[in-house]
């Protein structure tokens, strides 16, 4: 699962929504802006620690003279090291950082959920918003399906990033 930069707003912007139409926090609504912004730090926060434990697994790998392989295995000691959910942990990570940040944001004046409940609504709308990276790849191969016998060369990979890209750039998800 991936959350995509132009999704942010509007999946912070549902938690908030679905939060307080639950009943499961109180935010005045002079600074439900702010509280919303909250929201979305931790998932920026979130883009920003995974793209740099990337960036640092494929250091790493390069300065121990492994290969692509081996990334993988990197990133997820590099993240147990960290703390920080990655692949299967990554929603409840995220769900855990903002009932956090929630709860000591001087912007959001109560929360009255408890944890499992506020996790129970959260993680749908997430997922829903973190599975636009599968839509946007059946999108992909519905529109590169001519090559399809070529899948895994490199012309197939050239033509599938760009339309992955063209998608991206289309949906405003970058």
């Amino acid at each position: 699962m991936r959350i995509y930069r132009g999704k942010v707003e509007p999946a912070a912007l549902d938690i908030l929504d679905r939060l307080i139409k639950n009943g499961m926090v109180e935010v005045d609504p002079a600074v439900i802006d702010e509280a919303r912004k909250d929201l979305e730090s931790v998932l920026l926060e979130y883009m920003r620690m995974h793209r740099e434990l990337n960036e640092t697994a494929k250091d790493l790998a390069d300065k121990r003279g492994l290969d692509y392989s081996a990334l993988g295995r990197i990133r997820r000691s590099l993240a147990k090291e960290r703390n920080f959910g990655l692949d299967d942990d990554a929603l409840d990570y995220i769900i855990e950082q903002m009932i956090e940040i929630m709860l000591s944001s001087g912007h959001v004046d109560e929360v009255w959920g408890e944890d499992h409940e506020l996790n129970k609504t959260i993680a749908p709308i997430l997922k829903k918003h973190m599975n636009v990276s599968e839509e946007v790849d059946k999108d992909v191969r519905k529109q590169i399906k001519h090559l399809e016998d070529a899948e895994g060369t490199v012309s197939w990979e050239v033509e599938y990033q760009r339309k992955k890209e063209e998608l991206e750039r289309l949906k405003k998800l970058k």
